[in-house]
């Protein structure tokens, strides 16, 4: 109705009293849910195809489609919120791991988290020619125990 002095037309009446379809309520059948649950879940086409016995291009038609690719932007927002969610957890447990009370195994693991994470993870120093590659954990191990002497020691 658009108007309150107008009568309800005949179409109103008709999509009160209806039934939703099927695609209304979920456009996803639970077929096509499944492979999207097990692609989701890390599984390769390969393995979705021996446990459903749907062929690959199937598979790839299934996955391609309009409800299906909507669905799985949901979910992984979903995913997303969860994720930003434990953000400040992980941050207090790296923050609590670098406590200096802790085993030095545990700070080690802490720092070698938190330089990973700023994308200081691995430090290569080079020496006549030679590459070496050192985790973040030598470098907090040597930094902790006074070893440390920095990638450029021995340049002239």
């Amino acid at each position: 109705m658009s108007s309150l002095l107008q009568s309800p037309t005949c179409g109103d009446k008709y999509n009160q009293a209806r039934v939703p379809t099927r695609k209304e309520v979920n456009p996803v059948s639970h077929r096509h849910r499944m492979v999207l649950d097990l692609h989701l879940s890390g599984h390769q086409v390969k393995e979705i195809q021996d446990l459903t016995g749907y062929a690959e291009s199937t598979i790839y038609d299934i996955l391609s489609q309009e409800e299906v690719v909507a669905l799985r932007q949901q979910i992984m927002h979903v995913y997303d919120k969860e994720f930003e969610m434990l953000f400040p957890k992980v941050i207090q447990s790296i923050r609590m791991g670098l406590e200096p009370t802790k085993d030095i195994k545990d700070q080690l693991s802490a720092a070698k988290l938190w330089l990973k994470a700023h994308g200081k993870g691995g430090v290569k120093i080079e020496k006549g020619g030679d590459t070496y590659n050192l985790t973040a954990e030598d470098v907090v191990f040597q930094i902790l125990n006074g070893n440390y002497v920095g990638p450029n020691a021995n340049a002239k």
